[in-house]
Parts: structure tokens; sequence; C-alpha cells
């Protein structure tokens, strides 16, 4: 009993993740719901299966897999309890009918990942952003979250295509 209380308080401390993931530019904490977690200890790495849907102040990540990873650390709890080595967020990376979404902007892919010390979030594969209703598709996003700036990419030479963008202008509309 005591071991199993100290392994799911070990977990605890290992995935309250520091304030520095940000999915979001306003900051706080990440709440998680998925179908499944795997926490692999010795590999400091979280993947979470089926239905993930990742908050974080007002943004959200939706996917079918999320995978975390993390610093890796020393034990700083007696016994080295599950969740223990594991420090600061390196990586989030999702995967499978990926949604980054904010309250002026939703953006699909197939593949995202947020790198905490470029404070990026990269959106790859199919890529459609909507803003209102404006839409651009292309092939990658790059989402600066501090900056709160983002750019559409397109490979040109792979596809023959480009960055495609459709704008509602005021005039645009049908009386």
């Amino acid at each position: 009993m005591l071991k199993s209380a100290l392994i799911v308080s070990g977990l605890i401390v290992g995935l309250s993740f520091s304030a520095t993931a940000q999915i979001s530019s306003t900051g706080g904490p990440i709440q998680i719901e998925a179908d499944r977690l795997d926490f692999f200890d010795n590999e400091a790495r979280a993947v979470y299966r089926g239905n993930v849907d990742a908050i974080q102040g007002d943004a959200r990540i939706r996917a079918k897999k999320l995978t975390i990873n993390f610093e890796k650390k020393e034990s700083t709890v007696e016994g080295g309890a599950l969740g223990s080595g594991v420090g600061d967020v390196k990586s989030l990376v999702a995967e499978g009918d990926v949604y980054y979404m904010t309250p002026g902007e939703k953006a699909k892919g197939d593949r995202g990942v947020y790198d905490y010390k470029e404070d990026r979030i990269v959106l790859t594969g199919n890529v459609t952003l909507t803003r209102g209703e404006n839409v651009i598709v292309g092939d990658r996003l790059i989402v600066n979250v501090g900056e709160g700036r983002s750019r559409v990419e397109s490979d040109s030479r792979r596809r023959g295509e480009r960055v495609r963008t459709v704008i509602v202008t005021s005039g645009s509309e049908e009386s």
C-alpha cells in the first residue's frame, strides 16, 4: 500500500509540468485528458493515446497521440519513485489529426511539435489555418507562441503548389 502511494505521488510530482511549457501565450498549467497514459520513467517520456485533449489557458491541442519529452534529472524522492527522475518539459509531439486552437484561430495538420527552447509550435502535413472566414493552406505552420506570430510555408518543389489563401473582406459579402 505504501509503495503504491509513493509511486502515485512520484508520478504526480513528475507530471506536474513546469510553467515553462507554453502552448498558450497566457501560460499556466497544462491539463491533459486521454483514453490512456503510458509513462516511461527511464526515458523521461509520457505518451497519451486516444482522444487526447491538452488545454493551457486559452489554447488547446487535440490529437490521437501526444508524447511529452522531459529533461532527465536526478531523483529527489527517496527510493526513486516513478516520475521522480523527470524535470521540465522539453517538447510535446502530437500525431494523428492534430488540431491547435486558440480563441482567434484553428489549425489542423498531421503532426505538431512544440519545442520549449524555441517557444515554437510547428504543424506539418496537410496544414489548414482558419481565422474567422479566412483560410490559409500549406505544408507547414510555424507559431512563435510568445511573440504571437505565425508563418505558413509550402514545399512548392515537392508538390508544385504554393501557400493558398482565401481572405473574406467586408465587400466580399453579397447583399
